[in-house]
């Protein structure tokens, strides 16, 4: 069975400690190879069902335990819990129609811990290709938006991009607005989906979809078809059992050329 380790980190960048959960191939310390990098956000829900927010998590340990040839990454998962995720995870300010409080608009700062404080601490310590040819983001909800932001401003650092059921609405226009002006002749992959049933209701069902549907409109037109994938899921629901069930799928896009 796969470990995954935990350690914690002191980001200056955020002026608090975060919690990272690092996961090694199998084959890591049977080989001198360097292995490619997968970051993915909400690293808390990855790994064990004890740490899980929901009591759930994406069961990758077990993932790879029953699907033996999947490409074989360092997975470092980022904690990113209340109350500073729908700050770090959200590029760009919104509020919840029952809410007054104002969330997002940190993201950039996040992304400075992982460039400048989490990468190279990874990279000294693992073996790994530090290019961005061989670096992914990944990350479901608001951090499949912030794995999307990654792909439209930090092509210089990660040129794979997991974006599962994206919760765009959110800053829709913000997002569109940015898509439309990008240059995305760094990506190499760029995968995303969502759900048919996120959420309990068919109006905020189609808005996840329609939303969805507008970025990849948007993003396809900056791709090769090799290049992007856009997944509906039909019946799937906002949760880590069924992130886990597309998890393999996912990983093989990305990292298989």
């Amino acid at each position: 069975m796969r470990e995954y380790r935990v350690i914690t980190i002191y980001s200056k960048e955020l002026d608090r400690n975060v919690r990272v959960f690092i996961s090694l191939p199998r084959s890591y310390d049977k080989t001198i190879k360097k292995y490619p990098v997968l970051y993915m956000h909400d690293g808390h829900n990855l790994f064990d069902d004890k740490q899980a927010t929901f009591g759930k998590s994406w069961g990758i340990l077990e993932t790879y335990e029953a699907n033996p040839g999947l490409p074989e990454v360092v997975i470092v998962g980022i904690e990113t819990i209340a109350p500073n995720r729908n700050f770090d995870l959200a590029p760009f300010e919104f509020k919840f129609e029952d809410e007054d409080v104002f969330y997002g608009g940190n993201t950039d700062i996040y992304f400075d811990f992982i460039i400048n404080t989490l990468k190279p601490y990874v990279d000294s310590t693992y073996r790994t290709f530090k290019s961005p040819k061989n670096t992914a983001i990944m990350g479901s909800s608001l951090g499949g938006v912030a794995s999307t932001y990654a792909a439209l401003k930090y092509t210089k650092y990660f040129s794979m991009f997991g974006c599962v059921s994206n919760a765009y609405f959110v800053i829709q226009k913000d997002m569109i607005k940015l898509a439309k002006e990008a240059n995305l002749k760094a990506v190499k992959k760029l995968y995303m989906d969502v759900g048919t049933k996120e959420t309990s209701t068919s109006i905020d069902n189609d808005m996840y979809v329609q939303s969805n549907q507008e970025m990849y409109d948007i993003l396809k037109t900056k791709l090769q078809p090799d290049q992007i994938q856009f997944v509906i899921a039909e019946g799937a629901i906002h949760s880590e059992q069924d992130w886990e069930k597309r998890f393999p799928k996912i990983i093989q896009f990305l990292f298989n050329h």
